[in-house]
């Protein structure tokens, strides 16, 4: 490739002519379950995206490019989700995948589950500010160098630290440690190493304290983000600084191209362009080793989606600002399986009601998309009693409970609103000195109710059991709905 090139101050010698080399850097995120092709809206309901069309794609491409994914592979998607990513290795491990990171999201179901995926696929892995006991987590790296037409390229991964941090009952040993001050290490330790670009894969998204284009203003020497963890439909990109920030959109429906130009003699940068490509049947096709084993991981998912849990005689409700139905019978379910003096779920985390009569898989996991599992509290009552006060404050997550009743007034100011707590099993009022057993799931620990007065308990114990499988046979055992409990009553 040749480009005419003008520098400011070439006055006298006009113009030089010079040459150029280019590298080709596609790029994948956020999957979410979508690992198969699917009539797309945001595409006219054209069929488009999977595993099968991006393995055709590539396969047109020139050979030398280099193909990175940014994780969150479960997601919104039910296949994803029920099968806990056991396809990811399958399909995906058949593209030629330079590099990958992983996003907080990955580890919904503990490390051992992720790390069976992640040893099975046949690329590296880089996440450079994670640690297990000190040391990052085996079969992961912290930094990889690739060259590519005497380009050394440098990479390295980065999760958000928040959510890392926050799940210590799923995630004993991990801890993540602050973004900048991690980016700042690779990005002089890849310098020394004579790097001539540094990518980093980054799923810090948008959550956390610290986004993409705060991490590039603070730690500087970074060329190029490849963005991942925001779950948006449509591809972003952004400049700060000398750093070109790349999202690829959600869902595996398209997939990002950077174009990196380079000069052919001194290997200095030179520009950066970018395309979202559609990831359309129509205009690729699909593999068709990876298309037919697809389908038969989709036909065998949907038949387990299908298969009836229970039956319901009227559709149990939910709701986001108030005590419902559907709320108090799932945290039943949970509080009957523990046998404790309680449970707690959040609002926020039901999706949707179950409907009247045949009650499938699917409903259910429609109802409770999460993997998220039980831990049991020991907590002294003046513990409980400011935990379940805090859950009071967020707006739309209401404490869904079981095993005790709570009576408090919603006009209160905040922190005055509950004025009893009685058990349920023996009429007994919760005493700030006392000590109680609560089971919670550890989205609730971790935060999901607005706020982390649940980790001020005495003992943790992880169960490792998973919410909706003990609610799937809470319900398909009883044979007839309990009678409706207030667990929150209202008084003036």
């Amino acid at each position: 490739m040749t480009l005419v090139f003008c520098a400011a101050g070439m006055l006298l010698g006009g113009c030089v002519r010079e040459e150029l080399k280019t590298i080709d850097v596609f790029y994948t995120a956020d999957a979410e379950g979508f690992y198969w092709s699917r009539p797309e809206p945001r595409l006219e309901n054209r069929e488009a995206g999977g595993y099968a069309i991006l393995k055709s794609f590539l396969d047109k491409q020139e050979p030398g490019f280099l193909l990175f994914d940014g994780g969150n592979w479960f997601g919104s998607a039910p296949e994803g989700s029920m099968t806990k990513g056991a396809y990811v290795a399958e399909l995906a491990g058949t593209l030629p995948y330079t590099a990958a990171s992983v996003s907080d999201k990955d580890f919904v179901y503990g490390w051992p589950s992720l790390r069976s995926v992640v040893r099975e696929l046949p690329y590296s892995f880089v996440v450079s500010n994670l640690t297990l006991e000190n040391k990052i987590p085996w079969p992961m790296h912290d930094y990889q160098i690739r060259t590519v037409d005497g380009i050394k390229i440098g990479i390295f991964g980065l999760v958000g630290a928040s959510a890392i941090n926050k799940n210590k009952s799923r995630l004993p040993g991990f801890r993540a440690q602050d973004p900048v001050e991690s980016a700042q290490k690779m990005v002089s330790l890849l310098k020394e190493k004579g790097v001539d670009y540094i990518i980093l894969l980054s799923s810090l998204g948008d959550s956390g304290t610290v986004g993409d284009a705060e991490l590039a203003a603070e730690a500087g020497g970074i060329n190029l983000i490849l963005s991942a963890n925001k779950d948006l439909e449509n591809a972003e990109t952004d400049q700060v600084g000398e750093t070109f920030i790349v999202y690829p959109g959600a869902r595996l429906d398209s997939v990002a191209h950077v174009r990196l130009s380079f000069d052919k003699k001194t290997n200095q940068f030179r520009g950066v362009s970018f395309k979202d490509v559609a990831l359309l049947k129509e205009s690729f096709g699909e593999d068709v080793q990876i298309a037919s084993r697809a389908q038969t991981l989709l036909n065998e998912t949907r038949k387990k989606m299908n298969a009836r849990v229970t039956d319901l005689p009227h559709a149990l409700e939910t709701s986001l600002s108030r005590e419902s139905e559907l709320g108090s019978q799932l945290a039943l379910c949970l509080h009957r399986w523990a046998k404790l003096d309680g449970a707690v779920i959040n609002s926020d985390s039901i999706r949707a009601p179950l409907p009247t009569g045949r009650v499938s898989e699917y409903d259910l996991y429609k109802t409770y998309p999460y993997g998220d599992n039980i831990t049991f509290l020991t907590m002294r009552g003046d513990a409980l009693l400011r935990a379940l006060e805090a859950s009071l404050n967020e707006k739309d997550n209401f404490p869904q409970a079981a095993g005790f009743t709570v009576t408090y007034n919603p006009a209160a100011p905040a922190g005055q609103k509950i004025k009893q707590v009685v058990l349920e099993k023996n009429g007994r009022v919760v005493r700030p000195r006392e000590t109680y057993r609560i089971a919670v799931t550890d989205h609730v620990l971790a935060g999901g109710l607005g706020h982390d007065k649940f980790i001020d308990s005495l003992e943790f114990k992880n169960t490792f059991v998973e919410a909706r499988q003990i609610m799937r046979s809470c319900l398909a055992r009883q044979k007839e709905l309990p009678a409706k409990t207030q667990h929150w009553k209202p008084v003036e």
